[in-house]
């Protein structure tokens, strides 16, 4: 059963949390720490999973039997703190933007602008190599690379027994085309992500991909700015180590409009 007046408090909170000087820039730190904020009863007893050697892939049924210890513990945590969304709840959500995949489903709410997500944290696991205890973290690292298409963690939902994380993301105006290939590695490189084998682009402690103009997963909003929608994002390192890394990163140079979407999606 879901908690709905938490699932609302939610949503204020992401409108509300930065009130007052809306100019004054929020630091990468203030910001991975209102995420970690918002997942903090899910982190007690997770522990740092190895990463970056071929003796650190996990098989798949290693992989399966993690999954099910995972999603049973994030089960009960939403249950106990009212973090756990009900399939009433979610279809309030808005509209429908596609049909049911393994992989996620996606709603338009017109009145918030905003489009959320109830996305199976295990999807193409093959390709990013998720350790299960990571899963809760990886909208925290999309955020501290793509900003301007930041999630914001609602709670957890169950669809026939599989987890699903829920998730809201402002919804981007797009009428131009999709940026080139040219502008996509640009953008990438003053984020410090460089070619990193075929169609990835990464660093040391984490690599993207699926970001190539034959994907809809990179918009060129209204304003000229890029939007990172939902790249596959791979990590190298612990997730937590990866949120370090990030957070005291310097760009070579801050996108456009980085921070002025970002400011945008505090003033609703």
């Amino acid at each position: 059963m879901s908690n709905g007046t938490r699932l609302e408090q939610n949503i204020n909170e992401s409108n509300q949390h930065h009130g007052g000087d809306l100019y004054q820039k929020p630091t990468k730190r203030e910001m991975a720490d209102l995420d970690r904020g918002d997942i903090r009863v899910f982190e007690k007893g997770v522990h740092d999973q190895p990463y970056g050697g071929p003796e650190d892939v996990q098989t798949t049924l290693e992989q399966t039997r993690a999954e099910q210890v995972e999603t049973k513990r994030l089960f009960d945590i939403a249950k106990e703190n009212g973090l756990f969304i009900d399939r009433e709840t979610i279809d309030k959500f808005g509209d429908k933007l596609c049909t049911k995949t393994g992989e996620c489903e996606i709603f338009y709410n017109e009145k918030e602008s905003l489009i959320y997500k109830v996305k199976d944290p295990f999807a193409k696991w093959v390709i990013k190599e998720l350790h299960a205890e990571d899963a809760i973290y990886e909208h925290i690292i999309h955020n501290l690379l793509f900003p301007n298409t930041r999630y914001k963690f609602i709670g957890i939902a169950e669809d026939e027994g599989n987890l699903r994380i829920v998730l809201t993301q402002p919804y981007i105006s797009s009428t131009n085309a999709h940026p080139t290939d040219e502008e996509i590695i640009c953008h990438l490189k003053t984020l410090g992500l460089e070619p990193d084998g075929p169609y990835f682009y990464g660093n040391e402690y984490v690599t993207v991909t699926d970001i190539g103009t034959a994907s809809d997963n990179v918009l060129k909003g209204d304003d000229g700015e890029l939007y990172f929608i939902d790249p596959i994002i791979k990590l190298k390192k612990p997730a937590k180590e990866v949120i370090e890394f990030l957070v005291n990163f310097t760009p070579k140079e801050e996108p456009l409009s980085w921070w002025k979407s970002l400011l945008k999606r505090f003033k609703r």
